[in-house]
């Protein structure tokens, strides 16, 4: 009967083992990082006209950025030229609705919707858009050109060897984002700017100048977070902080991540576009300025990514961690059982046989 019995324990320890080593337990934990950002990817990639970008090189961006409380408003500088000896007509475009998920190991997710009052002007002369549509390519949202069925497009023109200046505005929505870091999260404002989507045009990018002042009653310690990489310094006058990037091909360490204030629940987006004109205004005025001749210190921002941990965003990795070790422990009771009914079975027959 002894016998049976650990034969039996030992089974069923066996067989847990093997269950154990073939046993796969999936993290159910979302991808740490950035998601329903505010912002803009910028590729300007039009799908037809593709191969026509690599002869196009972006050798100056200034982007001015000013954040409010849900939104951003943004102007950005851009300086192309061909690079070659042709002459270069096609189309640029922009995509208006999906999603875009760039970044490496922190998910930097921006949603497009969210861009609004989009303009554009080059040579000094506002730019006609036209929408199209372009399913085919609301099928991968990791790719250089964003998913999304509804595009903006534009047409260019380059004589051999020219450079051209473009200037673009547009409002985005930053309230609706959230902070992840596995079971952790928290609501904030976002605003991403994707960098590495500028790696279509002919590399390297010269220079890139970023501008970001605060507004709405907005201080440096609303600032929750910001990408490193970008040297940027304080304008406490201006409320400024100013950054560079010389030199680059862009990749996604490159991204520009901005995580500030919490979010609000009663935000209008829709009240703010009412007024996208004075804002253009604005964000003007702040380009007309030489900002690059002000005086700066250095500061230390916060990591965008960092997420405050609590006992309750800590508990689903508990209970994984349970899971996942759990036939472990039964196994070991098992084997432990069965070795104490050994000694037992053993104690017992010594104290039969001293009886006899």
């Amino acid at each position: 009967m002894m016998k049976h019995f650990i034969h039996t324990v030992c089974t069923v320890g066996i067989s847990l083992l093997l269950v154990l080593t073939q046993m796969r337990v999936h993290a159910n934990v979302a991808q740490p990082g950035v998601w329903n950002a505010g912002g803009t990817v910028f590729t300007m990639l039009y799908p037809e006209d593709s191969l026509t970008f690599k002869k196009v090189q972006m050798q100056q961006e200034r982007i001015y950025i000013q954040l409010y409380k849900g939104y951003a408003v943004v102007k950005g500088t851009y300086v192309f030229r061909n690079t070659t000896e042709e002459k270069l007509d096609f189309k640029m475009g922009y995509p208006i609705n999906g999603m875009y998920a760039g970044g490496g190991i922190d998910l930097n997710q921006v949603t497009l919707d969210s861009l609004s009052r989009f303009k554009i002007k080059a040579g000094n002369r506002w730019l006609p858009l036209l929408k199209e549509a372009h399913p085919e390519l609301n099928h991968d949202n990791r790719k250089t050109i964003p998913s999304g069925d509804n595009w903006m497009v534009w047409q260019m023109a380059f004589s051999p060897q020219e450079s051209q200046s473009v200037d673009v505005y547009f409002i985005v929505n930053t309230n609706e984002a959230g902070i992840r870091n596995g079971y952790n999260s928290e609501r904030k404002n976002a605003f991403i700017y994707l960098l590495e989507s500028g790696s279509v045009w002919h590399q390297p990018i010269g220079k890139g100048s970023f501008y970001i002042q605060l507004m709405d009653g907005l201080m440096p310690e609303d600032i929750h977070g910001i990408s490193p990489g970008f040297g940027f310094r304080h304008n406490e006058t201006h409320r400024l902080l100013v950054g560079e990037k010389t030199n680059f091909s862009p990749t996604p360490k490159d991204n520009l991540v901005v995580t500030y204030h919490d979010r609000n629940d009663t935000f209008s987006f829709d009240r703010i576009l009412v007024h996208s004109e004075e804002l253009f205004s604005e964000i003007g005025e702040l380009s007309a300025e030489t900002l690059d001749n002000l005086s700066y210190t250095e500061t230390k921002i916060g990591d965008p990514y960092d997420v405050e941990k609590t006992f309750l965003g800590g508990l689903p990795g508990l209970l994984t961690l349970f899971v996942s070790f759990a036939p472990l422990l039964i196994v070991v009771l098992a084997v432990a059982i069965a070795i104490w009914a050994v000694v037992k079975w053993i104690r017992i027959k010594k104290e039969k046989n001293r009886g006899v």
